[in-house]
C-alpha cells in the first residue's frame, strides 16, 4: 500500500446507535477488524464523548499500526 490513503464517510448507518456512542464496543471492533486484516496494532487512543445530560454520545479514536493507523469519528445523532 506505498503511497494509499482510504477515506470513508459513511451515514445512515445500519448499526445499533449503541456501538456508535460506546467506547469500548467500537474499539475492540476496530482492534479486531485491523488483527484479522493482518494488521499490527501498536496502541489506541479512544475518546467518549458525552451530552449536555451526561448520557454517551460520540466516540472518536485511533488505533495506530505498524503499517499506518485507523482513525474513527461517530456522529450517532445523524447514524453514522
Amino acid at each position: 500500500m506505498n503511497g494509499l490513503h482510504l477515506i470513508a464517510d459513511m451515514y445512515r448507518c445500519t448499526c445499533t446507535a449503541d456501538l456508535l456512542c460506546d467506547q469500548d464496543k467500537l474499539e475492540k471492533l476496530c482492534v479486531d477488524a485491523c488483527m484479522n486484516s493482518g494488521l499490527t496494532p501498536l496502541g489506541t487512543y479512544f475518546h467518549q464523548f458525552m451530552d449536555e445530560d451526561g448520557n454517551k454520545a460520540g466516540v472518536t479514536g485511533n488505533v495506530v499500526l505498524a503499517e499506518s493507523h485507523l482513525a474513527i469519528h461517530t456522529w450517532p445523532e445523524n447514524n453514522g
